[in-house]
């Protein structure tokens, strides 16, 4: 998180934000403000919670939320929000689905409430449901609860599957920027390779400059670019002595796309060595990006899937999708969990991927992409000072704000609170950038009101 100048009056200690800020009322259809935010009476809950919340995890706009619905999120004080967030891309169907409310109710009153790793219908079921929508590559499904969870999994399978085959197949390749969740491993999979609170990092995890750049439109020879950057770590590893290498099949906190070359030749490299090819799909998985896997946008196969977030757009699960003979090389309750692929969470999933059929959800996500863009290039061409570049598939898009790294975050930041006194709740990604991306079934008119509601606070911001 970067260091920042604190406000006066903090209510949340090392984000958001002060004292009550009067705003202008707003009454649409789609988005309502009616209080001063944060809402005066709310201000001793934020204290409340900063008290008893470690920092790490006050970063939060400081909105009480109370309910949400489809693409909008509610506080009890007459506040409603258009949801830009899908609470950290999750929300692909919306909020409360009512297939998935009614599924999750009717089962809870019947059915299991915990079941560990013994057998049931519900988990099997689910299981076959993913493997029918999966590439045919995948033959089996290890559940987890969470992504980093099925990061961590894919991580260990990997290398257990790689030592196998050669005793010193335990390399694993990553990209620079990426992001795979909080847990040890997948951690030392993000960001960049220097961890100075690690004691003692992972030495055998290397990382590949991630290929595109913000605002990049040349077209350069990926193919060449992936072999120059493999041929670069061969003073670190032989190509024969990796294992696996993970990628986001877009990188999450910028919504940035791959080319489809860089992609393609890295594919043909990963066969040539015998290396598994990682796809994180937690985020873009599920409609998100207009097809229910994003890789699919890339032409080429992925070894292992990891999943979460969209396949119930509700409650915690996450799994790794593969063939058998990689998931099947730990024996038998060699790792335990108690929660993965929990029953309700099973029955959540199967509503969910059942919403996103009948209602044509992924159809809907390839064409509001158009949408968004052109909105987007609207808002670009209203603010070529401040805008550098915008990015995204589908339903997931990224504006990048310009200028030096601290005041485009500051911007950031101070845009992220501006949209949310208009009615677009966001998420502030830490970095120069905000993201798009709303539940999938929203109206036409409220995704162009929303984008238009940024082009409001940038514009207050920056007159």
């Amino acid at each position: 998180m970067p260091q920042t100048s604190q406000p006066s009056g903090l209510v949340l200690k090392n984000m958001f934000l002060q004292e009550p800020q009067k705003t202008t009322s707003i009454e649409t259809a789609h988005r309502r403000i009616a209080t001063a935010l944060p809402v005066p009476e709310s201000v001793e809950s934020l204290k409340a919670a900063a008290d008893v919340y470690p920092h790490v995890n006050c970063y939060p706009v400081p909105v009480v939320w109370d309910r949400a619905e489809g693409y909008q999120v509610a506080d009890k004080y007459g506040n409603r929000w258009i949801d830009f967030s899908s609470t950290a891309v999750m929300c692909n169907t919306g909020h409360g689905h009512p297939a998935i409310r009614s599924a999750v109710e009717d089962f809870a009153r019947t059915g299991l409430l915990a079941q560990f790793s013994f057998a049931s219908d519900i988990r099997l079921e689910l299981a076959q449901r993913l493997l029918e929508l999966a590439p045919d590559s995948c033959e089996k499904v290890y559940f987890w609860t969470v992504g980093s969870e099925a990061i961590e999994s894919a991580f260990r399978l990997a290398r257990e599957y790689g030592i196998r085959k050669r005793p010193g197949k335990y390399h694993i390749l990553t990209h620079s920027g990426d992001y795979h969740g909080w847990t040890l491993g997948a951690h030392q999979l993000s960001g960049k390779a220097d961890k100075p609170w690690l004691a003692s990092r992972d030495q055998n995890i290397h990382f590949l400059p991630f290929p595109m750049q913000i605002g990049q439109t040349d077209e350069a020879d990926w193919a060449e670019f992936f072999d120059r950057n493999v041929s670069a770590l061969s003073n670190e590893v032989d190509a024969d002595d990796v294992a696996a290498i993970f990628i986001e099949t877009l990188q999450g906190w910028g919504a940035l796309p791959l080319p489809v070359e860089y992609m393609q030749r890295l594919r043909a490299w990963a066969d040539e060595h015998e290396v598994l090819v990682i796809f994180d799909e937690v985020q873009t998985g599920f409609g998100r990006t207009g097809k229910w896997f994003a890789h699919e946008h890339y032409g080429v196969r992925a070894d292992l899937i990891c999943i979460g977030k969209g396949v119930t757009s509700t409650l915690p699960l996450a799994a790794v999708l593969g063939p058998a003979a990689v998931l099947d090389v730990l024996s038998p309750g060699e790792i335990t969990t108690t929660h993965a692929a929990h029953p309700l969470s099973c029955v959540a999933a199967l509503a969910n991927l059942e919403v996103l059929e009948d209602e044509s959800l992924i159809d809907e996500a390839t064409r509001k992409q158009s949408i968004i863009e052109s909105e987007l290039a609207s808002l670009s061409s209203r603010f070529p000072n401040h805008i550098k570049a915008t990015s995204g598939l589908g339903m997931v898009h990224a504006i990048h704000l310009a200028g030096e790294a601290d005041t485009a975050n500051q911007l950031a930041r101070d845009l992220t609170w501006e949209c949310v006194k208009r009615g677009l709740m966001l998420f502030f990604t830490g970095r120069p950038t905000i993201k798009v991306c709303p539940p999938l079934m929203i109206p036409d008119d409220a995704l162009v009101e929303g984008i238009g509601a940024i082009g409001e606070a940038l514009q207050a911001l920056t007159a």
